[in-house]
């Protein structure tokens, strides 16, 4: 694995829940595809890297999408986890204004173009989005596809 990894905000929403309330992973409205098998896969994936990095636009889609709909206590947890990943993870910032400028801004928008800035040879992207992980290859650039992990162990 990668000494740091690029969490996509689906996989991060993922993380921020499952680490607040696994049970709670398939009844989120933007998790219903996961389980907690799918969780436990990418706390193992986690441990295996340096560092994680992650992007403003990203932190702001987890957070927008991470409480939607869920009510307290569940929703303070929710918000703790969220929490704890901005603190641990490392933010690396490039302004919209740049970001606007790059080819696949068109097709895939500002928060998949803050991902394909920030990519380095010893960073890789970790995705579940099919568009994004296909043009970080295109770009020669280090990704995994979270899906294909899920698969190769039976998750999906």
């Amino acid at each position: 694995m990668a000494r740091r990894l690029a969490l996509d905000s689906n996989l991060a929403l993922l993380l921020a829940v499952g680490r607040a309330l696994p049970d709670l992973i398939m009844q989120h409205k933007r998790l219903r595809g996961y389980s907690r098998g799918d969780f436990e896969l990418l706390e193992g994936m986690l441990a295996s890297v340096d560092s994680v990095v992650t992007t403003p636009h990203a932190l702001s889609e987890v957070s927008n999408l991470a409480t939607f709909g869920i009510v307290d206590p569940w929703r303070t947890r929710v918000v703790a986890s969220i929490r704890g990943l901005v603190e641990a993870f490392t933010e690396i910032y490039t302004t919209s204004r740049a970001l606007v400028h790059r080819p696949e801004f068109v097709r895939l928008g500002l928060a998949d173009s803050a991902w394909l800035a920030l990519l380095d040879e010893s960073t890789t992207l970790m995705t579940v989005d099919l568009e994004l992980y296909l043009e970080a290859l295109a770009q020669g650039l280090n990704a995994t596809n979270f899906n294909h992990e899920r698969s190769s162990r039976g998750l999906v």
